[in-house]
């Protein structure tokens, strides 16, 4: 199943990516790739782009419209996000926890939708951007929080 996440989403990402101060190449690459796998094209792609060259806050989010499903992609993704240069920084701790808080969702889906964004990156070859497996994010999300994924039209 295909999930296609807003570009605020994205930005927001690029929020907890530029809360150590800094935005490294594989976070930038991390990032891009991510929206790329999800949906975005043209002038969404862009402003994430755009996002990933000068910092940006999670301001920028408006979760209003994005479904619960959708508000767990985009944790598990910035839990992703933050850990991918090898530190989770007490900033970066910090504007998850916000970020999560801005999403609506319980600690305890916080945990498992981190969880299963570790369980991806320790994966062979995980721990690089370009090789992340989303699809598998999305597998593994659904075994760990079974109540909240969309049902699959088929």
């Amino acid at each position: 199943m295909s999930i296609k996440l807003p570009r605020e989403a994205f930005v927001a990402l690029a929020a907890v990516g530029w809360a150590d101060g800094s935005l490294r190449r594989s976070e930038v690459t991390g990032l891009v790739e991510a929206a790329k796998k999800h949906g975005l094209e043209g002038e969404d792609l862009a402003a994430v782009e755009r996002s990933t060259r000068s910092a940006v806050s999670l301001e920028a989010l408006d979760p209003g419209p994005m479904s619960t499903w959708d508000r767990v992609v985009t944790y598990a993704l910035a839990s992703w996000l933050a850990r991918l240069d090898g530190v989770q920084s007490t900033s970066e701790t910090q504007v998850l926890k916000e970020l999560g808080t801005r999403l609506g969702l319980a600690e305890p889906i916080r945990e498992r939708a981190a969880g299963a964004a570790f369980d991806i990156a320790v994966l062979p070859e995980g721990g690089r951007p370009e090789r992340y497996d989303f699809a598998g994010l999305a597998a593994r999300l659904r075994e760990r929080l079974p109540h909240l994924a969309p049902r699959e039209e088929g």
